[in-house]
């Protein structure tokens, strides 16, 4: 008997759930559900929260009614004050049975891929509502999970790659917020980064630092990297978390020319160095064959195979042989003509100051801008979220430990200490001081270790301010996705805060000890610290603003603030000569 009553409660339960899903239209859409908790979410705009709010309510035919706090609903439902970190509940009845719900709201766009999605390309569709229209958009597309080690079937969350497609099942090009127009997207969700946004962060870093590829002259659009926007994302009637979706970093995004497929001239190539072997690493010669779409840990990224075959990998392979064997004379008189070395010189600073541990070698792009007329190799980013104080494992042995502590030098934590190409940029001195040189001009703007927190701090504010942190926090908390630890963005910000505040401090003293340094104490910028400094600083605090490019060069006493304290040391640094 109690085996039959526990058997007829499942199935009211499985009946409960399949009712719940998309059973009434609010505010003019049915809100996605997530079947795991029930509930219902729906992207609002930002400007519905923190006050009353009304919103149009039309249930199913097959709903009896419904009732919010006690009370009947009949065509709309009212909050007394909306909230996007709280959960409303209310209870609808269909043939006589009550069945509860729950709502959530957010401002993010909320995205639902519908398929029987897995490792491979599946047809299915994508679903996308935004809080500035009332409409739910509907696009055939071609899904898959992404990633080689996060695409498991029994991670909460995953990252995804979007192809879309017409009625016709044809590419179709679409943009999202102004972004570039292409049907390939991806959706990044921080599978391994316990602060998620790792990845949106260092792109957004790196779109910064670099100077642009050599050809941004014709090409002006170019970008080495990705630009994307948040969203949140169901699985199917499963919730996902929020995640970023980016634009795909492809020939298209680097503008490099196009293959001609009449003549059969090969013009733009590019090729995603995926293992760390020698010849990634530029640290020995291989024989290629032009028949295959991957060749000594590169796989070729354009032209494709089925656009050319066969395809022509001597570009590369002759860059990697000049590193090899070219002697120091040679390598210093003709590497500008492999390499695009002021990017170079942005690219060995962005992986040092992020200690990227991961992106030394492999988990970076080789683009040819026209491989007809010119063989140089610019370098574009990718899979960055194994940085600041992150590795690709968060198992015991690494995670917050010493491998990833922010004093190490990149050299003897990754396999930059193989890497033949930087090792002999660096070893050449006009190379070296260029990245000296650049260093300290970056470090008065875009390295401040201010700047650097404040975008992390920036996106959790706006996470927060859409619900968006307390609802992911809350599904994964505790997850095998984490290996069991706990997901709390508070304490992320803080770790990331402490460990880029050291990174930065520790680059300083030691990996870019330069004479281009620029000098705490000198307010006025002019070279060097003297009594006009100690004039221009008290000046300063009598109109009691610091300017945020001067607050390192003032607060000469390291205290986090700039006062009359900061004056005496620059009077103590001058007194003591």
């Amino acid at each position: 008997m109690i085996r039959i009553r526990f058997f007829c409660m499942a199935i009211l339960l499985l009946a409960a759930a399949n009712l719940l899903n998309a059973q009434f239209v609010l505010d003019g859409r049915r809100p996605f559900y997530d079947s795991r908790s029930r509930t219902y979410l729906l992207p609002v705009p930002a400007d519905y929260f923190g006050k009353p709010c009304t919103l149009s309510f039309v249930a199913d035919d097959s709903v009896d009614w419904v009732s919010q706090d006690a009370w009947y609903v009949t065509n709309s439902m009212y909050f007394r004050k909306l909230k996007s970190d709280t959960t409303y509940t209310f209870s609808y009845w269909v043939r006589g049975v009550g069945y509860p719900a729950r709502l959530r709201f957010t401002s993010l766009p909320v995205v639902k891929l519908v398929g029987d999605i897995g490792e491979d390309y599946v047809q299915g569709e994508m679903l996308m509502q935004v809080p500035e229209d009332k409409s739910t958009l509907e696009m055939n597309a071609k899904i898959k999970w992404a990633g080689s080690s996060t695409n498991r079937p029994w991670y909460k969350k995953h990252n995804f790659h979007i192809k879309f497609l017409d009625d016709s099942l044809q590419k179709m090009d679409v943009t999202f917020y102004g972004l570039r127009k292409d049907n390939h997207w991806r959706i990044d969700g921080g599978v391994i980064d316990l602060g998620r946004v790792r990845n949106k962060v260092s792109h957004g870093l790196w779109a910064d630092i670099t100077t642009g590829p050599y050809y941004s002259d014709v090409q002006p659009n170019a970008r080495t990297y990705c630009r994307g926007f948040l969203v949140d994302v169901f699985e199917n009637e499963r919730y996902r978390g929020f995640c970023d979706m980016t634009e795909y970093l492809d020939r298209k995004q680097m503008k490099l020319k196009k293959y001609d497929d009449v003549t059969g001239e090969f013009h733009g190539m590019l090729w995603k160095a995926k293992e760390a072997t020698d010849q990634v690493l530029f640290a020995a010669t291989a024989t290629y064959d032009n028949s295959l779409d991957h060749w000594c840990g590169f796989d070729l990224e354009y032209p494709k195979l089925e656009d050319a075959n066969p395809t022509d990998y001597h570009v590369l392979s002759d860059a990697i042989d000049f590193v090899v064997n070219s002697s120091d004379d040679e390598f210093q008189q003709h590497v500008g003509e492999y390499f695009d070395l002021p990017v170079l010189v942005d690219y060995y600073i962005f992986i040092n100051v992020l200690l990227a541990s991961d992106n030394t070698g492999k988990n970076v792009l080789w683009g040819c801008y026209d491989a007809a007329v010119d063989k140089k190799l610019t370098i574009a980013v990718w899979d960055l979220d194994a940085v600041m104080g992150q590795y690709w494992s968060n198992d015991d042995g690494y995670y917050r430990g010493p491998m990833v502590a922010p004093e190490n030098d990149l050299d003897s934590v990754s396999p930059l200490g193989r890497n033949r190409l930087f090792n002999r940029l660096m070893a050449w001195p006009e190379f070296s001081e260029q990245v000296a040189k650049r260093y300290w001009q970056l470090r008065r703007s875009v390295l401040k270790p201010k700047r650097i927190i404040h975008r992390f701090s920036t996106i959790y504010d706006e996470l927060r301010e859409y619900g968006a942190v307390y609802r992911e926090e809350e599904l994964f908390n505790h997850s095998t996705d984490l290996t069991g630890r706990e997901l709390n963005f508070a304490n992320e910000l803080e770790y990331l805060s402490d460990w880029i505040n050291r990174r930065i401090d520790y680059l300083d003293k030691n990996k870019f000890k330069s004479d281009h340094a620029f000098l705490i104490g000198d307010v006025n910028q002019d070279g060097e610290v003297s009594i006009s400094d100690v004039n221009v600083l008290i000046d300063i605090l009598l109109r009691g603003i610091v300017d945020d490019d001067i607050f390192e060069l003032a607060d000469v006493d390291a205290d986090g603030e700039v006062g009359i304290s900061d004056v005496n040391a620059i009077i103590d640094i001058l007194l003591s000569r």
